[in-house]
């Protein structure tokens, strides 16, 4: 009779197990992000071609090597810049991800340059069937918040 007892007091206690240890593991979205995106932005003389490379680093994690190639025609003549931007840690959800960091841009004509990079960026698939990246992205001097650009770009997957 004791043996009954405890085999159903076992039994009892297993049934009520806590629910709270069946928690979901958390899902890594960051994979589905990876690869390279481009678009141009041509405003009068000016245009500009960005790229984004774009690597998982963690869980949820990305980081973006973002380019800014800018080509500026002015009263007869032609000024080109190259910008680079390391974004380190961008944090990934299953639509969309978030980039707000302070950086060091690498210039091609070597003058120093900080910016902030904020952004969210939602993951499409455009009426062409090609995967791309919508974003409102703005670039400002992190001590006066004066923004250098402001924008909306589609990034198309190459």
């Amino acid at each position: 009779m004791k043996k009954l007892i405890f085999c159903c007091l076992v039994v009892l206690m297993g049934s009520c197990k806590d629910k709270e240890d069946d928690v979901e593991p958390e899902i890594d979205y960051a994979p589905e992000y990876v690869g390279s995106f481009g678009t141009v932005v041509v405003d009068g003389p000016t245009s500009t071609k960005n790229d984004w490379v774009i690597t998982a680093t963690g869980k949820n994690k990305l980081s973006i090597y973002y380019t800014r190639d800018i080509h500026i025609g002015i009263a007869g003549t032609e000024v080109d810049i190259l910008q680079e931007y390391n974004l380190i840690d961008v944090k990934t959800t299953k639509d969309s991800f978030t980039i707000n960091e302070t950086v060091d841009v690498k210039q091609s004509n070597n003058k120093p340059l900080k910016h902030t990079v904020t952004g969210i960026a939602t993951k499409v698939v455009n009426s062409s069937g090609v995967p791309q990246l919508n974003t409102n992205i703005k670039l400002a001097d992190p001590t006066s918040g004066n923004s250098s650009y402001e924008g909306y770009l589609e990034f198309k997957k190459k």
